[in-house]
Parts: C-alpha cells; sequence; structure tokens
C-alpha cells in the first residue's frame, strides 16, 4: 500500500498520536531515518533567542494578536514533519528531507530544496538562519558540513552535549570564524519519540553586525562558506595524483569518457569558450524542461500537490546553482595562478571573488574575470614578498644600508611608511620569533600532523611561494613544509630546482623550537634577491646601482635581480583565454 495515501489529513505537529501514526508509516516505509521530531521546549528555547537576537518587535498577526511576528527565512536541514519550521518563522520556509513520507506531511509554505543532505551544497542556499537536528550518531558530520557550508547569519543546532570537546567541530568553527553559544540543555524524555540523549541547544554566528540597536541590518559574515571552500580547493600542496584519485573514486567509466570528450573541446577552442558553450547547453536543457511543466494539465498538478510558484522558486534555485557550478570549475583551473599567492594574500583574493558566483557565465564575463584575476594576483606579488620578509625580520639577523638614509616622508611611493623608514636587509641566516611553532597538541593553536602549529606550516610554504616568484622553482620534488615530521632542534632541508643545471639544490634548511624561535639558514643567491626586490619594493632602492651600492653585492649580480619578482601578463594563461587574446 502507498504510505503517501495513509498520511492522515487533519495531522498536527503537536498531537502525539498523530507523530506516532505518522513515525509507524516511516518505518513501514523503511524511511526511519533516525526522526526525533524536536520538543516544543527545545523549539520554544530558539523561538526566544531568535526573538532577542533580531529584535522582533511586530505583534498581531495571526489569531494571536500578541504574538511577535518573524519575518526570516530558515531553512532545516532534515526538516522531518517541518514542525520546526511551521513555530520557528513566519517568513520563507525551506526544507531538505530525505523521507518522502515526511515531505508529505510538510505544511504546503515549505519549500522542499533537496533530499538526501549528503549530496547538497548550502553555498547558494542564502537564508537568514539554519536549524539542523542532526541524526545522533552522526551529529558531528552533519553539524560541520552545516558550519561550513551554511550561507547564513546565525544557526541553531540540537546536538549531544560532548560537541565541545569534538576536535572536527572546533576546527570548522575556527575556518568560519564563528562563536557557538549555548542557550539550554535538555532532553527528549518526554518528546514525541522519546529518546535518552542529553542535548545542548547551541546558537552559531557567522556574522557581526555593524550595529547594536538595528541587528538586522548589516550584517556581514565574518568568514563567508564560499571563500572558505575556495581557500580548502586551492590549497597550493594538493598533488595531481590527489586531484586524479578523487576523480578516479568519483566517475564510472562513461563520465570518464565524457570527461576526455570535453578536454578534447577544451584544447581546440580554450577553456573560457568552451565552458560557455556546455553552460548554455545546459542552461537550455534545464529551461526546457521546466518550460514543459506549463503544457502540463493544470488539475493533473493540482492533484500531484504541484504549485507553479514552487516551480518557479526551484528554477531560481537551479540556475544560482547551475552559473555557481561552472563558476567553480573555471576557479578551479586558476590554481597555476594562485598557486604562487600566500596563505593570506589567496584569502583576501578569494573573498573579492566570491561575488562573482551570481553573475551569468558567459565567455565575456569569465574573460574579464580571469584579468581581473590577473590585475589583482599581479598587485598580492608585490604586496606579500613584503609582509613575508618582515614575518622573518628579527632585530639579531638585520643589517643597516651602507649610508643608511631615510626616505624623505613626502615620498609618493606606495609602499613607504614613516615608521618603516629603517632601510635594512636580512643576513642569510636569521632567527624568527612570530612564525609559529612546534604542535603542542592543546586547543590554544590549531596543530598540523606534521608536528607543527598550522600557522608555522603556513608561514613556511609562504616562504617557498615567495621563493618561486622569485625563480628558485617549486615544483614537485620539492617539499613543504607538511612533508617533514618536526622534531624540536631537528634540521630540514628545503630545495628548488636550478633552472641553469636542471639540478636540485638547498634553498634554506630550518630548524623549529620549543621556545617559538625558527632558525633558518638561506640560500645566499635567494636572500640577495629577497634583499633586493623588497628594498626596491620599500622605494629604499631606485636603481640596480644604487641596490648595489647600499647592499654591498655585486652590480652585475644586482642588475639581474632588480624587479625580478613575478609579474603575470594574459599569455601566462593561453588554454584558459583561448584565442580571445
Amino acid at each position: 500500500m502507498n504510505a503517501i495515501a495513509n498520511i492522515p489529513s487533519s495531522f498536527k505537529a503537536d498531537n502525539r498520536s498523530a507523530t506516532q501514526r505518522l513515525l509507524k508509516q516511516v518505518k513501514e516505509q523503511q524511511q526511519d531515518f533516525e526522526w526525533y521530531p524536536t520538543t516544543d521546549e527545545i523549539l520554544d528555547v530558539i523561538k526566544s533567542d531568535i526573538i532577542k537576537t533580531y529584535k522582533v518587535r511586530e505583534i498581531g498577526h495571526g489569531d494571536d494578536p500578541t504574538r511577535k511576528y518573524i519575518n526570516k527565512s530558515i531553512l532545516d536541514v532534515g526538516a522531518g514533519d517541518g514542525r520546526a519550521l511551521m513555530k520557528l518563522t513566519d517568513g520563507k520556509r525551506y526544507a531538505i528531507e530525505k523521507s518522502t513520507v515526511l515531505q508529505q506531511a510538510m505544511d504546503a509554505s515549505i519549500f522542499l530544496i533537496g533530499t538526501d543532505f549528503h549530496q547538497q551544497t548550502l553555498m547558494d542556499k542564502q537564508v537568514n538562519i539554519v536549524f539542523c537536528n542532526p541524526p545522533y550518531l552522526e551529529y558531528d558530520a552533519w553539524t560541520c558540513k552545516v558550519i561550513r557550508e551554511a550561507n547564513c547569519e546565525h544557526a541553531y543546532f540540537v546536538i549531544p552535549h560532548r560537541w565541545e570537546v569534538n576536535s572536527a567541530i572546533e576546527r570548522t568553527l575556527k575556518d568560519r570564524g564563528a562563536i557557538a553559544t549555548r542557550l539550554k540543555l535538555l532532553d527528549f524524555k518526554d518528546a514525541d519519540r522519546q529518546a535518552r540523549a542529553i542535548v545542548d541547544i547551541i546558537r552559531v554566528d557567522f556574522s557581526k553586525s555593524k550595529h547594536e540597536y538595528y541587528r538586522d541590518y548589516d550584517l556581514t559574515q565574518t568568514v563567508d562558506a564560499f571563500s572558505l571552500w575556495f581557500k580548502n580547493e586551492f590549497e597550493p600542496n594538493k598533488t595531481e595524483s590527489d586531484i586524479s584519485k578523487k576523480c578516479k573514486a568519483e566517475m564510472d567509466e562513461e563520465r570518464l569518457k565524457e570527461k576526455q570528450l570535453r578536454n578534447d573541446i577544451i584544447s581546440q577552442q580554450g577553456l573560457v569558450k568552451s565552458l560557455e558553450e556546455f553552460y548554455n547547453r545546459d542552461m537550455t536543457q534545464l529551461l526546457d524542461t521546466y518550460k514543459s511543466l506549463t503544457s502540463i494539465d493544470e488539475e493533473l498538478l493540482s492533484e500531484l500537490s504541484v504549485k507553479m510558484k514552487d516551480v518557479r522558486e526551484l528554477l531560481r534555485m537551479k540556475v544560482a546553482s547551475l552559473k555557481a557550478k561552472y563558476w567553480k570549475e573555471l576557479f578551479d583551473n586558476l590554481e597555476d595562478i594562485t598557486s604562487r599567492l600566500t596563505s593570506t594574500s589567496r584569502a583576501s583574493l578569494l573573498e573579492l571573488m566570491q561575488n562573482n558566483m551570481s553573475i551569468d557565465f558567459t565567455a565575456q564575463n569569465a574573460f574579464a574575470v580571469c584579468i581581473w584575476v590577473l590585475k589583482n594576483c599581479n598587485n598580492y606579488f608585490d604586496s606579500q614578498l613584503i609582509e613575508v620578509f618582515e614575518s622573518i625580520y628579527s632585530l639579531e639577523s638585520a643589517k643597516n644600508y651602507k649610508s643608511n638614509e631615510k626616505t624623505l616622508v613626502q615620498d609618493k611611493w606606495r609602499y613607504n611608511r614613516a615608521s618603516d623608514h629603517s632601510h635594512y636587509k636580512l643576513d642569510y641566516r636569521v632567527v624568527c620569533h612570530g612564525l609559529g611553532g612546534l604542535g603542542d597538541n592543546s586547543w590554544h593553536y590549531r596543530n598540523h600532523g606534521c608536528g607543527l602549529q598550522e600557522r608555522s606550516v603556513d608561514n613556511i610554504n609562504n616562504i617557498l611561494t615567495v621563493a618561486n616568484n622569485l625563480g628558485f622553482l617549486q615544483n614537485d620534488d620539492c617539499p613543504k613544509a607538511q612533508s617533514f615530521a618536526w622534531v624540536r632542534g631537528e634540521k630540514q632541508e628545503f630545495k628548488y630546482k636550478d633552472l641553469s643545471t636542471g639540478e636540485l639544490d638547498t634553498l634554506m634548511e630550518v630548524k623549529f623550537y620549543l621556545n617559538g624561535n625558527v632558525w633558518i639558514k638561506f640560500n645566499q643567491k635567494f636572500m640577495q634577491k629577497f634583499n633586493v626586490e623588497f628594498g626596491r619594493l620599500k622605494g629604499w632602492l631606485r636603481s640596480a646601482k644604487e641596490a648595489a651600492e647600499e647592499t654591498g653585492y655585486d652590480i652585475e649580480t644586482v642588475q639581474n635581480m632588480f624587479k625580478s619578482n613575478i609579474q603575470l601578463e594574459a599569455k601566462n594563461m593561453p588554454l584558459m583565454l583561448g584565442s580571445a587574446l
């Protein structure tokens, strides 16, 4: 018998017997994915906090003239029969729910935007609030995915009390720059479906308000979900083998053939024009599918509980998702460029790029974005060299220029700062005090599996990035910071490929100590070039001749170093731009 036909037409979320009948049907259809309806007590706590957080004042709507009117959009992940959405908001209601039985029990005002949570991407689904009462056995995976991807201002979770000591949740909160606040500790002993679980009701804040009184204005996410995803996607230490393994795991033989066909087309006409062709094809197919619905008899659609306003809303979200899919594929192919950025520069660029997700994917737009990326990268290449140089500075390692004269404050050179006019270079042996340290397994710092703090890994790899941009090539044979198992006081050697000999040579030797000091011995040629370009970008060295005089380096050597920091042009990515430039 069809379970959908057995759902009570007069079902009410607060009716325990109705809940039990619905639960029975869910179990009979083998669709019980740990559905434990959220209790009224829990929902009352969350609703009160929403009213307080958003300073809701409007009343008088509905049957109760004293009821506060919450006009906020909410997405319920694992929505069950939708009772939480009905209680928490009078605004737009969105749901992700796998059980078809529970989907049919939802109120008509609830818009279903997905079924299998693990197959959904939340980044392109912008709402005010996300609510999640996840399956008990998978609570950490669900919680981390929501925190990592949610495109909202606040999220509410009903999760086991032990979440506070879950390292994955802690790490994900830090990645998003989010703050978790416990609202109350409750249980499910008196729930419609009883359980012995002790749960915390927590609110996760992704945004900071620019105005304390008008809480619902000018809310911006501390770290938006797309930037976080982009940062992870563009980690420079990802290897071809990692990507290849992922592709092999996800694609069957037929998809591999399709990929090969796409690659053949791309190689002939360039990535951008090819993606535009694929995008137009997919968009046409999508629109044709939805247009075909208009030819179906309205009475039949009504019998199937299909409303055209819901179809339009779903189409809008599908179109947005399709745009996001193609922008992501374009951005994925920018790795050759973004891998030349340090972690800080990369994060800044990705934050700016997120807005491109909403524009139409056309060749013209894509070309403009590519050129925009190049321009921004070139600016970052200079500023990040200064940033990395100053990060390894220490008084013990600095040596004044021979003249020891300071540039005039009136000078308009873009990187000049009055407080920075110390005119120095660094010795090839330096002792650094601010690069991080060894992993201490404490919660104070995020630790990497190699034995270093994650910020230490970033800082060392940033030096490698700058070295690569200065011509000390970093290829797959050159180790990264995470390639070693770090031990206190033990020297690790980093390599580069010498372009003149084709052989690997030593770029630097690094030791970490428990007191936080980092000892580095650099390749002398690299440090000379690093010193010259730093002085040039600071405005202290205006010519190769001046650089040689101030640093004491040989003039012929300096001439090959001056203005050697990388600058990219459109010709650096011919495959992407195709024949457009």
